[in-house]
């Protein structure tokens, strides 16, 4: 078992002050947006002796790692794991499948594309399905909407170009309708692009206003004060607040054909390769394949591709993609999303109900608790914010003390 320190990361759209009070670190005013939990290059935790998990893994994988795990992944970590703090929307994009990551990954070599270029889309020849876990209210958007559900929504606007896209979305099959919509908006010039996001803009502004109209004039809007007209006004606020943030970025109309997710602390959303999304705001636990894949659309400084990500993106319709958990034990949950990389346990201490086998990160969410193995006499005492790492040579877990621990491991 050995403690991990765990490399902070800071993008724009990080928080302040969520991480930092997390770790019980003094804010240092630049926005910190992630804390990494693993073995991917790209930002690998250490141990207290300064190795890297990287370093303790190659030392002994069939140890450390088991040997089936070894045998089904190679000497690496399958999975990594994050905090993540968002006090502004993350950039709208999407992730690989294993055959597009090798695919674009031996591309961009053969382009003398450097690894960790920021001109990359592939930072290495991994999927990149993942998986948070809220523990702060989260919001976002996930997947594409129905169609049907999305030109009602475009047509509440009242606006000739709402109109027209929400015709489209209803000609022909829902995913090529999508697929052509989208790559339609996000080829849109700067002076179209501009009118229409002025003109979403005062609308939001006008409905938001008929919402609390004691005697509202007739109109779309008041025709369907049902749940829909719910959803599309906190669409509107949401993309309009991203329109004034950006305002030459077609990829702020592309939000409002997507699933608005919001969720309660001890909610989970799950997505997988091709899915379309973007973070907005809130403090929570990702669990992923490790990779750091991201092929990007918009509503971001990073680097841009679309026509790799219309490529890439999943245009079929779905639910916002929730996980619901499996109760292992009273206050103990599992999130099985059913890929082979990962699998997350959320429960309160005392436990000894956590997976038993295989390499483990175990993140302490709140309070304190004490951890310690079959193997390892030594207890770890931990508090909010601190992880260890146990390897598949250490056997059970035991956590006791009055806390709230997230414990990542290989899926099944």
């Amino acid at each position: 078992m050995h403690r991990l320190l765990g490399e902070t990361r800071k993008y724009a759209w990080g928080s302040r002050t969520l991480l930092p009070r997390f770790l019980g670190t003094s804010p240092d005013g630049d926005p910190q947006a992630e804390l990494w939990l693993g073995a991917h290059p790209g930002a690998p935790a250490r141990t207290p002796d300064g190795r890297t998990l990287i370093d303790l893994i190659a030392a002994d994988p069939p140890r450390v790692l088991g040997t089936t795990v070894a045998e089904r992944f190679g000497r690496r970590l399958p999975f990594l794991m994050k905090a993540l703090a968002a006090a502004e929307p993350l950039s709208l994009q999407v992730h690989p499948t294993a055959e597009r990551a090798r695919e674009g990954f031996e591309r961009e070599n053969a382009a003398g594309i450097a690894v960790g270029s920021p001109t990359r889309n592939y930072q290495d020849a991994s999927h990149k399905p993942e998986l948070l876990y809220a523990v702060t209210r989260f919001e976002g958007m996930a997947g594409f909407r129905d169609v049907a559900r999305s030109a009602e929504i475009l047509r509440m606007l009242e606006l000739p170009w709402a109109d027209e896209m929400a015709g489209e979305l209803l000609r022909g099959g829902a995913d090529e309708a999508l697929h052509r919509v989208v790559t339609e908006v996000l080829a849109l010039g700067h002076g179209e692009l501009t009118e229409m996001l002025e003109g979403l803009t005062k609308a939001a502004r006008i409905a938001e206003e008929r919402s609390h109209a004691r005697r509202p004039p007739t109109s779309r809007w008041h025709r369907n004060r049902t749940a829909v007209g719910r959803e599309a006004a906190r669409l509107y606020a949401q993309t309009a607040a991203l329109a004034e943030r950006y305002p030459r970025d077609p990829g702020v109309l592309v939000t409002l054909l997507l699933n608005h997710v919001v969720l309660a602390p001890g909610e989970a959303v799950f997505l997988d390769a091709g899915m379309v999304h973007a973070y907005t705001s809130g403090f929570g636990i990702e669990i992923m394949a490790a990779s750091d894949n991201v092929v990007r659309a918009g509503l971001t400084s990073k680097h841009v591709d679309i026509p790799e990500l219309l490529e890439v993106a999943d245009f079929r319709p779905v639910d916002p993609p929730l996980c619901a958990p499996d109760r292992v034990d009273a206050g103990l949950v599992r999130f099985r999303p059913g890929v082979e990389d990962f699998v997350l346990y959320v429960g309160d201490a005392p436990t000894d109900r956590l997976p038993a086998t295989g390499p483990r990160i175990l993140l302490v969410l709140d309070g304190h608790v004490e951890v310690g193995t079959d193997r390892d006499r030594d207890r770890a005492v931990l508090e909010r914010g601190a992880s260890v790492f146990v390897g598949a040579d250490e056997g059970a877990l035991q956590v006791t003390g009055d806390g709230r621990v997230a414990v990542g491991t290989v899926g099944g």
